[in-house]
């Protein structure tokens, strides 16, 4: 038992103590007291002492102690003794403040003093020497990173400024010392200077937090139980002739429009790890450097239609009203024959044959569709791709086959929802609200900018809306499933009706939908960014460039599009009309901050 007047401490503080009852009462130099329990504090001296002694007048000797004690244990009182030549409550103290973790000694969690092995001080030297070497070539870093320059063996220092400016960490305090500024762009601005990082290098996607590489995953086995032969009916998968990934075809047979989906949700089912790393994911991440899958590379590989002669499919047998309204749809899962064709290629095949009908049945559609109200915007759009390093620029032509894909998808969207609803489904619906006032737009460009401008954001949810932007009163994305979480969705509910088997019910629907929304759009803010990045890297790589721009919104700072760049820029020209052509010369750009400055010739 501690008794009053003992010399104690607590929490590396001395104190005296006064006994009361089972608790102590502790007084400290600056006279402040607290009440401890007694096993909360360390027993220096027995006392009784009136004052907490000052530390000792005298330098010990912990060298000779330490040589007479290595690699051993020892008591406080014994080293004290050993140090001073006395275990006064001077030395005591002194001493105990002395050893806390010191380079002779050290005290473990029990409280026992242990004086370290020849071996442990060397150790302990070696680290000074490296923590000190280390110091040293951090500023000699430092100094070299203010002039922009680096050396063999800086890696370990401005990595920790790469992974800032990747995203990767919140903050980067080396930069900060260097003064090379507190933000990601100013990171990699530095980072160029310093000739790192070359300008192709594109951060936005890790800035994202997407992952670099399709997912790694095995997959189901092919569930072919129900599926109906439709390989009589031809069937043409039509895209964009760079597109790798094809999930949708149409087909015209017996007077009826199907339209065939590709089916990952046979092998891909609700909580599997595929599932649910493409809930993480949200989305295809689109780059002018390459694609990043949502699903396992395997999963293209089996259910890309037109990849093999047989391919898996999710069908819809659609079928319109006189207006052009959905009236009835079935859904299968089959088997079809699938032709791949570019859409520059099926537009001269659109005047006759199975494919002028479908082609008339989406004019049909439009015209249903724009007499309720939806808006159609048509900006010039580019194409940018990256290889090696090197960007290259191109304009997407406006082709009839690229209109008849749209109808058809927008079609099966409306078809899938209609098909749920009916069914009372819980169902991924997407909706919009009808834009604003669209009366006395402007003609041209400057009225597909200005009907942008008057666009509501689009919402996904589990309950069927109107899609005004759309001109349909209930829509769901379904024509992507290998592409957006969202379609994946749809398909497994669908599939679920099918094979007899509960669906999600609708709060896990809507939980992983609006995940999928957030990372979604992420994956779009990264391609943005990514776009605009290799336009600056392409301009920097023709510096010289010029080129029209067309004014889509007039004032004292017009906004001017350049098609060419699929860029908006900022012009200061007097009586600038909308829809005037200005003539731009490239002056400058920024790749670290991505931005592009030109001026009008």
């Amino acid at each position: 038992m501690i008794a009053s007047g003992a010399l104690v401490l607590f929490k590396n503080r001395p104190a005296l103590v006064r006994r009361d009852g089972d608790r102590l009462e502790l007084t400290f130099a600056d006279k402040s007291c607290t009440r401890v329990r007694e096993k909360d504090v360390e027993m220096l001296h027995i006392g009784p002492l009136a004052s907490i002694p000052a530390e000792h007048g005298k330098s010990g000797d912990f060298e000779t102690a330490w040589e007479m004690t290595a690699g051993g244990t020892v008591e406080l009182a014994d080293l004290a003794e050993l140090v001073y030549g006395e275990n006064s409550p001077s030395a005591v103290l002194s001493t105990r403040l002395a050893v806390q973790n010191g380079d002779l000694f050290y005290i473990d969690d029990s409280g026992r003093i242990h004086a370290r092995s020849p071996s442990e001080r060397e150790e302990l030297e070696l680290k000074r020497r490296r923590k000190e070497n280390e110091a040293g070539e951090k500023s000699a870093f430092i100094a070299r990173a203010k002039k922009n320059l680096v050396q063999a063996g800086d890696e370990r220092f401005y990595g920790e400024i790469e992974a800032f400016a990747l995203g990767k960490t919140q903050k980067s305090k080396i930069a900060a010392e260097a003064g090379l500024g507190e933000t990601m762009e100013s990171a990699h601005a530095w980072l160029l200077r310093a000739g790192i990082w070359k300008p192709s290098l594109n951060p936005y996607p890790s800035r994202a937090d997407h992952p670099s590489k399709a997912p790694e995953l095995e997959l189901a086995a092919d569930d072919d139980a129900g599926r109906v032969d439709l390989t009589h009916m031809p069937a043409w998968a039509i895209d964009n002739a760079w597109s790798h990934d094809p999930d949708d075809a149409v087909s015209f047979a017996d007077d009826t429009v199907w339209v065939h989906i590709a089916d990952p949700a046979a092998v891909i089912t609700p909580g599997s790890d595929a599932d649910l790393e493409a809930a993480n994911r949200g989305c295809t991440l689109y780059l002018p450097e390459g694609t990043i899958p949502m699903l396992p590379d395997a999963a293209l590989d089996r259910c890309g239609l037109g990849l093999s002669e047989l391919s898996r499919a999710l069908s819809f047998k659609i079928t319109l009203d006189d207006e052009g309204l959905v009236a009835g749809a079935e859904i299968v899962p089959s088997f079809v024959k699938v032709m791949r064709r570019s859409y520059e290629s099926v537009d001269a095949e659109l005047d006759s044959g199975p494919l002028a009908r479908l082609m008339l049945i989406a004019d049909k559609r439009l015209a249903y569709r724009r007499k309720n109200g939806a808006v159609d915007i048509e900006i010039p759009e580019l194409h940018i791709w990256a290889k090696d390093g090197v960007p290259e620029l191109q304009l997407i032509n406006r082709t009839r086959a690229g209109a008849l894909v749209r109808e058809m998808m927008v079609m099966t969207g409306e078809a899938a929802a209609r098909w749920a609803f009916e069914r009372s489904l819980p169902f991924p619906f997407y909706s919009q609200e009808a834009p604003g006032n669209r009366e006395n737009l402007p003609d041209g460009l400057a009225g597909e900018f200005a009907k942008r401008r008057l666009m509501r954001a689009g919402m996904a949810g589990v309950q069927p809306r109107a899609h005004q932007g759309l001109g349909i009163t209930m829509y769901a994305q379904a024509s992507s499933p290998l592409r957006r979480y969202a379609d994946l969705l749809a398909h497994q509910q669908i599939r679920a009706v099918l094979a007899g088997t509960p669906p999600l019910p609708a709060d896990e629907l809507s939980m992983r939908l609006a995940k999928a929304a957030a990372q979604g759009q992420a994956a779009r803010k990264a391609e943005r960014a990514s776009d605009l990045h290799w336009v600056i890297v392409w301009l920097l790589e023709h510096p010289d460039w010029e080129g029209d721009g067309t004014v889509v919104q007039a004032g004292t700072d017009s906004t001017v599009y350049i098609p060419e760049l699929g860029q908006e820029t900022r012009v200061k020209l007097p009586s600038l009309e909308l829809n005037d052509t200005v003539r731009l010369r490239f002056l400058k750009a920024d790749v670290a901050r991505a931005e592009i400055i030109f001026s009008a010739l």
